[in-house]
């Protein structure tokens, strides 16, 4: 089963969720978090994508937010992979072909850079990344 995260219905991460090679997700308490990087080479595709310093300072803005999740108190998050939650239903394992177009456009568009291609950090490939 894959993972998928959404901002305003669209998809913008997909995450592949191999159990069956220990690799669960998410395996920690998850927490929404908002961060600027320091235009360093790792983050900037090896210093090709140019940080604009004229638009400093960057801020970001939140209004309307709203997550939906399933706490787990313990080691055994079972009770999460109910039917009960809406992303546990069927109609959600799989992107549809508007919401896979809409994943591509994203990733095409915003990522700078993606650890399950960079072999200068990581010359195995992780196993999420299969």
């Amino acid at each position: 089963m894959r993972r998928k995260f959404y901002v305003d219905n669209v998809p913008i991460r997909v995450f592949k969720n191999k159990t069956n090679i220990g690799v669960g997700y998410p395996s920690k308490a998850m927490q929404i978090q908002a961060s600027l990087w320091d235009a360093e080479s790792w983050a900037t595709n090896g210093g090709k994508t140019k940080t604009d310093w004229f638009y400093a300072p960057f801020k970001a803005n939140f209004q309307g937010f709203d997550v939906s999740g399933c706490q787990v108190l313990t080691s055994n998050a079972k009770n999460c992979s109910s039917d009960n939650f809406w992303w546990n239903r069927h109609k959600f394992w799989q992107l549809d072909h508007v919401r896979q177009t809409q994943y591509q456009l994203i990733k095409h568009k915003y990522t700078t850079y993606d650890y399950c291609t960079d072999r200068k950090r990581y010359a195995q490939i992780p196993l999420e990344c299969l």
